[in-house]
């Protein structure tokens, strides 16, 4: 007597059911201790190189001029090394094919283009307050931002390690470091070359924009780690970040040129005022790979660290005219690693709430 196989009990449902296109979030992700902590340190390089970064930038906007052009040089020259990797390597190919594939399959909201924006937007801020409030107030400023954006950001699940909780101890170690970037600017402020004195109430009004522009730069580090996590390699939305950063740059440096009384664009002679875009090569890859692993926040904050260290020590091995190397200098950037502790370390919660 013949006898009928029983049906699964999922035979009526889909065998891979996906989750709606307009979700974002990611899958939380777990890592051993040692991965993260590697990942923690190469953070903190990452942050050192794009220390390195602003020095050069800065000095190539003085030799020529023009600070937004000088970021279009960076940007550009960053561009050209990564297109030339995703050409030669296999990995970096199959890669753009893929994150394209999932931008058309809408797998990837088309507003993680807006990554390379974010950069150039970055840019283009730290050229318009600089000379009008100090650096000391732009790096307050984007500091707040990256932190405030890092926290939502992980607490919205956006980034590729998926949702973090939104607990004390990451509050308390965000403000810590808040702090500590305050401390470690206090010898800066309001008495920088070439910050004219302005009233309070300017200066609140400008630190605005740095502030959106941390956001953004919280926001360009999720959306490169989503697209890297999709297409299995940070080549790709590296070159992406670029191509987009340097069309930006070019209508940016057009409208400033025009608007702007300028001497004549010209390239100096020595090669390391060109290394700006080997910096930020690294800096978004890094951002793009140690996301996945430790979250926005951390990778945020452990790149403000490491942008501190990285300034202190230039300031101590290669000092400019303007530097000033003081005790709160030192203390505010040591501060910054106990912020991170605080941030990183898994303390116990007797609560099992998010």
């Amino acid at each position: 007597m013949p006898t009928s196989e029983p049906l699964p009990e999922n035979a009526d449902q889909p065998e891979d059911p996906q989750p709606p296109q307009d979700v974002v979030m990611a899958p939380a992700q777990t890592h051993s201790p040692v991965t993260v902590l590697i990942a923690q340190i190469a953070a903190v390089l990452a942050g050192g190189a794009m220390a390195v970064q602003s020095r050069v930038n800065g000095e190539l906007g003085a030799r020529t001029g023009d600070s937004v052009a000088a970021g279009l040089t960076g940007f550009s020259v960053g561009f050209a090394i990564v297109l030339l990797g995703t050409a030669l390597i296999p990995a970096g190919r199959r890669g753009l094919i893929t994150a394209l594939g999932a931008f058309r399959a809408r797998r990837l909201p088309a507003i993680f283009l807006l990554s390379g924006v974010f950069g150039a937007f970055l840019v283009v801020v730290q050229t318009v307050t600089t000379p009008m409030v100090g650096v000391s107030v732009f790096i307050l400023g984007m500091v707040v931002g990256q932190s405030v954006g890092g926290l939502g950001v992980d607490r919205a699940g956006i980034g590729p390690g998926g949702m973090k909780p939104l607990t004390g101890w990451r509050l308390l170690g965000t403000a810590i470091i808040v702090v500590a970037v305050l401390i470690a600017q206090l010898p800066h402020l309001g008495g920088e070359e070439g910050a004219p004195q302005r009233s309070m109430a300017v200066v609140l009004a400008l630190l605005l924009l740095p502030v959106l522009a941390g956001l953004g730069s919280a926001l360009q580090t999720a959306f490169n780690g989503r697209i890297g996590a999709e297409a299995g390699t940070p080549i790709t939305p590296t070159v992406l970040n670029f191509a987009e950063g340097v069309l930006a740059l070019i209508v940016a440096t057009v409208i400033h040129r025009l608007t702007a009384d300028l001497p004549p664009w010209h390239f100096p002679s020595e090669w390391w005022l060109y290394l700006g875009g080997v910096c930020g090569v690294l800096f978004v890859a890094a951002g793009a790979v140690l996301s996945r692993i430790i979250g926005i926040l951390r990778t945020s904050l452990s790149l403000t660290a490491g942008m501190l260290t990285g300034a202190l020590l230039l300031d101590l091995l290669v000092p400019t005219s303007g530097a000033v190397v003081a005790p709160l200098t030192v203390l505010g950037t040591a501060l910054t690693f106990a912020g991170l502790v605080v941030v990183s370390l898994p303390w116990k919660r007797r609560a099992s709430t998010a």
